[in-house]
Order: structure tokens, then sequence, then C-alpha cells
């Protein structure tokens, strides 16, 4: 009895259904990471603690713009160069005048900040130049972001002292008990005699700066002892956890001091300093 043969082999086809499949699914997402691909940027930080390569975000009011690709030490070992990749939509952050810094969980006088990292890890926050500011691909991170807003509409002005243990980066400004700009940088100069603190003055309170303006370091408690009677005078407390530095000038008044002027900072106010009263238009 002749048995009909059935032919089961499977068509030639079918053998190349799935390669084909694969290769599109990859040139899919090939096509779709290239069209999500922003401009790659590099962050130069002091120190790179809490950065993770492939992991740590780039974030902009919360919503994640970019990914650190890769962390290295820059040629002359003093800076820790991150380099970041972008989304296309925030091609706006790689211009001059974006300020980035690290947010990490911080204590301090000023209160708690950045308590969502303990969970999810550091990242990178960026506040964004100015519409139409031209294209930049490097960046210093600024220490933190009262340092990355704080010389908006601002002038600097440098102040000299012997030693500035009790000044440091944040720190206000303050003229007749008003904050009126803040600490932004304290360094030594070239030979290592001097420390130079840059503060930064609003410029709508500029004009109280003049060229015989005194600076001295806020005092939270000061006292006068004397053989007849003492006198303590207890500031606030922020002066007394964290200090600051206070100005004013004399009654003979003096021309605008002009941004970038230097002048001395002192230990404590002038005597007399309390019965100063100019007018300062």
């Amino acid at each position: 009895m002749n048995q009909k043969k059935t032919n089961t082999s499977n068509p030639t086809w079918a053998l190349w259904l799935f390669p084909v499949l694969a290769l599109a699914i990859c040139g899919w997402l090939f096509y779709d990471t290239f069209q999500k691909r922003g401009p790659t940027i590099k962050i130069m930080f002091n120190d790179a603690s809490g950065l993770q390569a492939e992991k740590t975000q780039v974030r902009f009011r919360g919503v994640a713009i970019g990914y650190v690709k890769n962390i290295v030490i820059s040629e002359d070992t003093k800076d820790v160069v991150a380099t970041v990749a972008l989304q296309k939509e925030a091609a706006q952050f790689a211009t001059a005048g974006t300020k980035f810094w690290m947010v990490s969980p911080q204590v301090t006088f000023n209160g708690i900040s950045g308590l969502e990292t303990i969970l999810e890890g550091a990242y990178i926050a960026a506040h964004p130049g100015k519409v139409g500011a031209e294209e930049r691909k490097e960046f210093t991170a600024s220490t933190s972001s009262e340092d990355a807003d704080s010389t908006e509409n601002t002038s600097s002005y440098y102040l000299e002292a012997s030693n500035v243990e009790s000044i440091g980066v944040g720190d206000s400004v303050t003229f007749r008990g008003i904050d009126v700009g803040s600490v932004t940088k304290v360094t030594l100069n070239k030979t290592a005699q001097i420390a130079i603190v840059q503060i930064n003055i609003l410029n709508k309170y500029t004009r109280l700066v003049r060229n015989n303006t005194v600076f001295w370091r806020k005092v939270g408690i000061q006292a006068d002892l004397g053989l007849f009677g003492s006198k303590v005078k207890i500031n606030s407390l922020e002066s007394i956890m964290k200090g600051g530095i206070e100005f004013f000038s004399p009654d003979q008044v003096e021309p605008k001091a002009k941004a970038g002027s230097r002048f001395a900072l002192n230990a404590s106010a002038p005597k007399g300093s309390e019965k100063w009263n100019p007018v300062l238009e």
C-alpha cells in the first residue's frame, strides 16, 4: 500500500524571522537613543564623593535631564572631571551661565537639606543660564545652591585679614542688621601671607559701600570688662553659631566704591561706630 508522504519541513523564511525581528528591535532602540541624545559636557568638582558613573543623575527642579557617564581625575590632579550626557531637551543647559552643584545630605546651622538623597544617592542639580547664551562644554561646579545663586545681580568686593577662622562661604554680610550680601569665596593670596574673603553685595545695596567703609567680623558675644563696670552684649543666635561680616561708613561720606575694591577686615567694630549715622544716597 502506498503511503502518502507529508512534508514536515519548515519554510526557509521562518528561519530568518527571529534574526530579522531582533535586528529591527535593535535598530529601533538605537534610533530612539540617538534621537534623545543631547550634548555632552564636562563638570569640574573639588571632590567626587557621592558621584557614580552611569548612575548619578543631573536634575533640574526634580526632573532628570542627564546622567554622569564617567569620572576621571584632571591632568593636573587638582579637580575631578565628570563627563555628563544631557538629554536632547536639555540642550539649553550646555550654555554659558549655567550652574551645577552636587546635592547630598547636609546638616548646618541653616537647617537640614538633601534628605531625599539618603536613599537614592547624591545627584547634580542644575540652574540654566540666560536664554540665548553661547554654547559651552566645560563648567566648574559650585559648592552649594547658595553659591550658585549668590552671584546673580551682585557686585564683588574683597576683604583682607591675617586670619578668617570664623568666616566661611555662605555667611551673611549685613548693614544695620539687614542681609545685603554673602561670603562667596575664602582663599589665600599668592604668598599665603594674607587671607582674602570675597563678598558679593546685591546691586541694589552697592551704594552703601563707600571708599571709607569699614568691615568687621560679626561677633556673637561682645564683652567690655573694666575696673568700674562691665558690659556684655549678646547678638542673635545666628551670629553666635555662624558668624558673618558687618559693615558701616563714617559720617564723612566718600564716593561709592567700585566693584572689585579691596578693604581690610577688622576683628571687631571700630570704637565710636555705634554713633555713625551717614546719609547714603
